[in-house]
């Protein structure tokens, strides 16, 4: 079968999960035919229904094979995107007023279980007994260990899966002689390429799609070097320790063996037209919401010092477009005339006594909707910082060009994880931490953690 071919088995048997699981929850409900009157409510509300799960699946990669290869993705997807659809759903019924209101919470939750086992159980079955023709995984492994031989042993058994395992990687110029047993065992599997430092070379001579990381935890700190030498066009795993799998989540398991996804530029169907929807549906949103508080503000600039009201300032997009950001002003007027580009800090002395309060509140940030409008920024992502500021920790900061892989955002982690004066190397970790997980779930934490900010004044300065 197709990548074509199974995506449209999926979305049939899809559609199908979704209508026949609520429709048995109403049958279960109700234990027999459901009254008229609530089933009306769900027919009502089914094509939309339809589409908020389909649209949940389409966010996590569930329409991806090679994102759903192995028992534990495949629940791991149909769990996240049963929750976003049951989210998404919920607020289908909410604004559908008296025509959704006979839909019984009880169905609802119970709709919620059945579509999960259903969304989960076809895939199980279709793993087990269909075959889809995909692109071949090149897979390197980087480490001389054990751990290493386990991984290429478990891969040897998925070759019928596209998965190739084109060589492996030391971290030692000149490995221990008791290591010439393992080293053998492991060129069975594919030769020794090289070491760490020829990585890049070795990426580019093998063609490697994957790299994952078995080597002993005292040196997880080059990972972060891993992913800034071999850029993001390949995808980095690591084989986590005990410590590791309790403060993250587990992403695949190969055999007996649990990965962690690190890094890669394939991030998530989110990333690109499902996160312009919402985007564009927040901005227009709060747009309409807070006018009349974007009014208030306007007027008090005015009142206190009599100067302009917005403020624009060049900024630094995706993949370094140059583009002007739209502020209210917080700042006196000419505040950088005399020194140039300065960066905020805390109890900063240019700032006016209304932009203090502005501030506080983050209401200077509101009219950067109109750059997401015109698809300058997104809602939610790194901070655009000025041209100035962005060559200069380039420079100084490894990794920081990372942040102008996608849309710079009005608030993001390092916003309701900081404030003004965070610097710009902590802001980066929250920016990548970002970047290589984001998904519509976590945009609903930063805005619900965002609208705390704005309410507590936290990390405003």
């Amino acid at each position: 079968m197709s990548q074509r071919q199974f995506v449209i088995l999926s979305f049939i048997l899809d559609i199908a999960c979704v209508i026949g699981g609520t429709t048995l929850a109403y049958v279960i409900r109700f234990v027999g035919m459901p009254p008229e009157y609530n089933f009306n409510a769900f027919l009502i509300a089914a094509p939309f229904i339809v589409a908020a799960y389909l649209f949940a699946g389409w966010i996590y990669d569930l329409y991806k094979p090679t994102h759903i290869d192995t028992p534990w993705s495949i629940t791991r997807a149909t769990f996240l995107t049963t929750i976003t659809g049951a989210l998404l759903t919920a607020f289908i019924l909410f604004i559908g007023a008296a025509y959704t209101a006979p839909f019984a919470r009880w169905t609802f939750l119970l709709s919620i279980l059945i579509i999960f086992v259903l969304l989960t159980l076809w895939r199980w079955v279709f793993l087990w007994l269909g075959s889809i023709t995909l692109p071949t995984q090149r897979i390197l492994i980087l480490g001389q260990s054990e751990m290493a031989l386990n991984l290429a042993n478990n891969f040897a058994k998925y070759r019928d899966r596209h998965l190739e395992i084109v060589g492996f990687v030391g971290m030692e110029d000149l490995p221990p002689p008791h290591y010439e047993r393992l080293l053998r065992n492991l060129e069975k599997h594919a030769p020794l390429r090289g070491t760490f430092h020829q990585l890049p070379e070795i990426i580019a001579d093998t063609s490697a799609t994957r790299l994952i990381v078995a080597t002993p935890s005292h040196k997880r700190n080059l990972v972060e070097s891993i992913a800034l030498i071999v850029g993001t066009d390949v995808s980095i795993d690591v084989v986590p320790d005990v410590y590791e799998i309790l403060f993250s989540s587990t992403d695949s398991i190969v055999g007996d063996i649990p990965l962690i996804h690190a890094s890669g530029r394939h991030l998530s169907s989110y990333d690109r037209v499902p996160k312009r929807v919402f985007d564009l549906f927040l901005s227009l949103t709060i747009a309409i919401l807070a006018s009349p508080l974007m009014l208030l503000a306007a007027l008090a600039i005015k009142l206190d010092d009599g100067g302009p009201v917005f403020y624009k300032q060049e900024r630094v997009g995706k993949d370094g477009r140059i583009f002007n950001v739209l502020k209210f002003r917080t700042m006196q007027i000419g505040a950088e005339d005399e020194s140039g580009p300065v960066l905020a800090e805390e109890d900063d002395e240019r700032i006016t006594r209304v932009g203090a309060w502005i501030r506080r509140l983050r209401i200077d940030e509101i009219p950067q909707i109109l750059n997401v409008i015109r698809g300058q920024m997104s809602f939610i992502g790194p901070r655009p910082e000025r041209p100035y500021f962005v060559r200069q920790f380039s420079r100084e900061i490894e990794g920081y060009a990372e942040r102008l892989r996608v849309l710079p955002g009005i608030t993001g982690l390092a916003q309701i994880n900081g404030g003004y004066a965070t610097t710009p190397e902590l802001k980066l970790k929250y920016d990548l931490m970002y970047i290589y997980h984001q998904s519509f779930l976590l945009d609903l934490q930063v805005i619900a953690e965002t609208i705390k900010v704005v309410l507590t004044g936290r990390g405003a300065r």
